[in-house]
């Protein structure tokens, strides 16, 4: 497991003094594997289109630095994720996984 320490104190949304978190299992999209990270950068850098061009310099930007995004929780409400029900699918993420589980789910039936 990685452990990025934060640039500053870290406020939670609540207003608390300080939010201080760590999850030791949990279950991360791979975002950093080389062959699709390579695969998304020619894709904006070449086919892309946006309508301004910050945006596509802030999509090759993250390209270059996003390696794992945590996609899970254990507490809360939620959907839980189909390959393990322990676990519920984080808020951000969903989107990400259920385009992209709902596209191969027939192969799991």
């Amino acid at each position: 497991v990685t452990y990025f320490e934060p640039q500053e104190k870290v406020v939670a949304r609540a207003g608390n003094e300080e939010c201080v978190c760590a999850i030791t299992e949990q279950w991360f999209l791979t975002y950093g594997e080389e062959k699709w990270q390579k695969s998304v950068a020619d894709h904006i850098k070449g086919t892309l289109e946006c309508y301004n061009s910050k945006v596509k310099s802030m999509f090759e930007f993250t390209i270059g630095w996003l390696k794992q995004w945590a996609c899970s929780r254990t507490a809360g409400l939620g959907t839980k994720l189909p390959w393990d029900k322990e676990f519920l699918i984080e808020s951000l993420s969903d989107s990400t996984i259920y385009m992209s589980y709902y596209t191969i789910a027939h192969f799991f039936q």
